[in-house]
């Protein structure tokens, strides 16, 4: 999804893991747990409008703004 940013030289993989609390980038498999357990009543049925990210913490941890504006021209 990035490898036209990355392509750029701003940053590479180890950048990324380095700055995600999991520590690597996702499995389908991680995917695939959330699709499961939403798709079963029992577990989730009071589960609702909810954007569940699946992101091994790197929104929570604001990484991706971080990594992108260390690279930003700043306003003077």
């Amino acid at each position: 999804m990035d490898a036209l940013d990355q392509g750029s030289g701003n940053y590479t993989d180890e950048d990324i893991t380095g700055r995600v609390p999991a520590g690597r980038f996702a499995y389908p498999e991680d995917i695939a747990q959330l699709v499961c357990f939403l798709a079963d009543n029992k577990r989730s049925g009071f589960v609702n409008g909810q954007a569940i990210a699946v992101d091994g913490g790197w929104t929570a941890d604001a990484s991706w703004d971080s990594l992108r504006g260390k690279h930003r021209p700043q306003r003077s």
